[in-house]
């Protein structure tokens, strides 16, 4: 064998042409099975033996067969040919049956609310297929999806990330919301004034979800309220201090529907500022997936399911 010889320029059709010309009785069966003509049969079969440097096949009168180093050849060729095929072809299985893994991430709360029964239906529909969901931050969440360790993140503000395609898959509306004792003890806040004077509680130092609202329902111009009691990065801790009639808090309305409709929790400051079109602090929620991922079946199912 050539000392400059590379395996890696031998194509793979040669050695298919190999292993069909070394089973079939001759090489016109061979050519039948491989779809070329017989000549092409004969011209791969030298291709081959010019690039590995050593004869595959010898004539014996009008026959061919293989030589020691082409038998030993042919044995090697046959089963990683198999192992091949095999792999393609449960890839190409895969691709088009709704089984195996999809990862998503959420956020906690959001995910809880809306994502869960969308999972039970998956999981009804495509017994084979298995969800891995996962919960955590727009930050965290952002880096495992471009790490390829998310097939699809739900993120609940606006991706900027260029490798990402995304749809808008719920909005999110944020309201006031207060316990009953509470609003009978205290009465119904009706302006930024009377607001102000209120204890809030809110998510996070940065007021993530109080700050929109407040801008939707008193402008820009109306300073922040500064009476602030309890600060926690927990959607669920702000409820129920909420829920305690310590407060108001400012939270999405997915998070707080079924609380408002039992009469647990009610909304509070229906009034619209003087000379002020009433408007809604809105927040779209997005599905997000790496830009040029591969759509299998499974990735196809998730993705038709979260963005129905």
């Amino acid at each position: 064998m050539p000392s400059s010889f590379d395996p890696k320029a031998v194509h793979l059709e040669l050695l298919r042409t190999l292993l069909a010309a070394a089973t079939a009785r001759t090489f016109g069966e061979a050519a039948k099975q491989r779809g070329i003509s017989t000549p092409a049969i004969s011209q791969q079969i030298k291709s081959l033996e010019t690039q590995l440097g050593v004869p595959l096949f010898e004539r014996v009168g009008r026959n061919a067969r293989l030589t020691a180093s082409g038998a030993e050849l042919v044995a090697v060729v046959r089963h990683q040919l198999a192992l091949l095929d095999d792999a393609v072809a449960a890839f190409v299985e895969d691709g088009e049956s709704v089984r195996g893994r999809v990862r998503i991430g959420g956020p906690g709360p959001f995910s809880a609310m809306w994502l869960r029964p969308r999972l039970v239906k998956l999981l009804k529909a495509h017994p084979t297929l298995r969800l891995d969901v996962r919960y955590g931050v727009p930050s965290v969440l952002t880096k495992q999806l471009l790490a390829g360790e998310l097939d699809f993140a739900i993120i609940v503000q606006d991706p900027t990330e260029a490798s990402f395609e995304s749809r808008v898959i719920h909005v999110e509306e944020f309201a006031p919301v207060a316990s009953p004792a509470y609003v009978r003890k205290h009465g119904m806040p009706e302006s930024a004034a009377e607001f102000r004077q209120r204890p809030m509680i809110v998510f996070d130092d940065d007021m993530a979800m109080l700050a929109p609202w407040w801008r939707a329902a008193f402008g820009r111009r109306e300073p922040m309220p500064p009476s602030v009691l309890c600060s926690v990065t927990s959607l669920e801790d702000m409820r129920q201090l909420v829920l305690q009639g310590l407060g108001i808090a400012v939270l999405p309305d997915y998070f707080t529907a079924r609380d408002v409709a039992a009469g647990h929790l009610v909304r509070v400051c229906k009034h619209v500022q003087p000379g002020r079109r009433k408007r809604e602090a809105h927040n779209p929620v997005y599905l997000c997936w790496r830009k040029g991922v591969v759509m299998t079946a499974r990735l196809r199912a998730v993705h038709a399911e979260l963005t129905a």
